[in-house]
């Protein structure tokens, strides 16, 4: 049997973070506590004996990639399909923000992975279901075509958090969870090669 772990990675903080706007693919760079988020990550890079990195091409995924796989001398694939879900219209906005916007129970809608709630979406952004189809795609491709059984992917927390309902698990919605800067492994089975597990958080 072969066996491949992903580690998935939520880029460093940024001022929006910091301030608890919705970012979404609004291309917001670090800030100098994501920096630092970033480079406290390399020794755990080198534990973990990374061989292969990817990731999302908005600019604080990219730059968290670059900052903690430094010592690793890799190349960092840019993937368009690992960006943050597009929110359209609540992007920049505030949870109160957000509420006030587009109503009360916006923000429920929107963290509920319930059947009839996955075609929700705010104005001009897309659903969790088209992200989840597209994440589902993108994953996949990389367990299954990467000639490396280490792999790391940098990338952002809707995302990560959906990623384990695309696959059947379904990890209850929890803020520090995927904090910034946090490594998540799940691991790849050409047994089962349509699914990746989330085993759990590592750092």
């Amino acid at each position: 049997m072969k066996v491949k772990n992903i580690y998935v990675i939520r880029h460093g903080e940024t001022d929006w973070n910091k301030n608890h706007r919705f970012q979404g693919q609004t291309d917001i760079r670090l800030n100098e506590t994501g920096r630092e988020q970033a480079i406290k990550l390399r020794p755990i890079m080198q534990q973990l004996q990374i061989e292969s990195v990817y990731s999302s091409s908005l600019m604080r995924a990219y730059e968290t990639a670059e900052l903690a796989t430094q010592d690793l001398k890799l190349t960092i694939h840019k993937d368009d399909r690992l960006r943050e879900t597009n929110i359209g219209d609540a992007e920049g906005k505030t949870h109160d923000e957000i509420l006030e916007s587009f109503g009360s129970e916006s923000l429920l809608k929107w963290r509920s992975y319930e059947e009839r709630l996955l075609d929700y979406h705010f104005p001009n952004g897309e659903s969790k279901r088209q992200m989840m189809h597209r994440l589902r795609h993108v994953f996949l491709e990389i367990a299954q075509n990467s000639n490396r059984n280490t792999v790391a992917i940098f990338s952002h927390g809707m995302l990560m958090r959906a990623m384990t309902f695309v696959f059947g698990e379904g990890v209850p919605w929890d803020l520090n969870l995927f904090a910034n800067g946090s490594v998540h492994h799940l691991v790849w089975s050409d047994e089962n090669p349509e699914i990746l597990i989330y085993k759990s958080r590592v750092y």
